[in-house]
């Protein structure tokens, strides 16, 4: 018997390719309403892999989730497109920055191409070619899409049920005196786990049940918070626009998405939270339309309203920053830590990964 601790994403992922290995499969969630951490608070983006080392977890389980989400989606009909991605200079304060920022660009160009991401292109003058984009040079990713994630995650329930995947929710599993526990947080009672396997895929959570000093390492999630805000009106055509990544962040920068529904988004930003909980907005909407308006022309600030917010599960390593995923093994349980972004895109490759630690 495994249990996978986490219904996000990750977990059900997890949960549906191990029930169809031929495990017994139980997923113990903390929450009333599966999916509402995390998974549940993305831009839904589907990575092309080109942010990342091609030596790191990142990588490889971003470019082999993409190859396994595809086929899925087209199998299961969930919404997606595959829109592409614009990623520009933008508008710079100073010539330094913009000279800076076309060294960027072109590594990150570089970099694509290394790793053998298709049909990338170097665009000068973005705006000739996407209206109302800024800065004087962009790089077009055309493997770059959007899902529909509330579909997604109810599809991958559904296909776990089917497969004999059981989900106890308002389970919190915690770890004490050498033993491993579900706390039904409604009726208040504590009751002993016995599993062959324990998979830690609670997200923002994930650093409590690896704090038995794991492999002699103290691992800490720190929440970081991504704010998005409402747009009153899409660009007029369906592509991505994403300013240069942050260099001293895993955050990605704000930038244009859409979902599938017909809503706009600007987002997400990067800021620290107080607690694990914390999903109130802080950033006042002139803050925010500035990051916004380096990017594209089309917006006036009173075209934004507050949206919603999401926490990333940033993680810290004996006090240092991690900017990979650490898949660890610790006696008869995984752990899943620092899953944030592309761990959506990444989400069927990580549960393969499991799948062969298990098997």
């Amino acid at each position: 018997m495994v249990i996978v601790v986490g219904s996000g994403i990750i977990g059900s992922w997890i949960a549906y390719l191990l029930a169809k290995a031929g495990f017994e499969v139980y997923v113990f969630e903390k929450s009333e309403n599966a999916g509402d951490g995390i998974s549940g608070r993305n831009s839904g983006v589907l990575h092309s892999g080109i942010y990342y080392d091609e030596t790191s977890l990142k990588s490889k389980l971003c470019f082999r989730g993409y190859e396994v989400a595809i086929p899925f989606f087209e199998k299961n009909k969930i919404p997606f497109s595959i829109c592409g991605k614009v990623i520009t200079t933008g508008l710079s304060d100073t010539i330094e920055e913009e000279k800076d920022k076309q060294v960027e660009i072109e590594k990150l160009f570089a970099n694509g191409n290394r790793l053998g991401i298709p049909d990338l292109e170097l665009k000068s003058n973005p705006g000739y070619h996407w209206k109302h984009v800024l800065g004087n040079t962009a790089l077009w990713i055309p493997k770059t899409g959007i899902v529909d994630v509330p579909t997604y995650l109810k599809v991958l329930w559904q296909l776990g049920e089917d497969s004999g995947v059981k989900t106890l929710k308002n389970k919190k599993v915690i770890r004490e005196n050498g033993g491993v526990f579900a706390l039904d947080l409604q009726s208040n009672v504590k009751e002993e786990l016995e599993a062959d396997y324990f998979i830690n895929a609670c997200g923002l959570y994930s650093d409590e049940l690896a704090s038995s000093d794991l492999m002699n390492h103290k691992y800490e999630i720190k929440p970081n918070k991504g704010e998005y805000f409402r747009l009153k009106k899409q660009l007029p055509y369906e592509t991505l626009v994403y300013p240069l990544p942050l260099k001293t962040s895993t955050a990605l920068g704000v930038h244009y998405t859409f979902h599938l529904g017909g809503d706009a988004y600007a987002g997400p930003n990067s800021n620290w939270a107080i607690s694990k909980d914390d999903y109130k907005m802080n950033t006042p909407r002139n803050v925010y339309f500035e990051s916004l308006r380096k990017i594209t022309d089309f917006y006036k600030e009173e075209d934004l309203s507050e949206g919603y917010v999401g926490l990333r599960p940033r993680l810290f390593l004996n006090g240092e920053a991690l900017k990979d995923f650490v898949i660890q093994k610790e006696s008869n349980w995984i752990h899943l830590l620092g899953i944030e972004s592309p761990g959506l895109t990444s989400s069927p490759a990580i549960a393969e990964e499991v799948v062969r630690m298990v098997g």
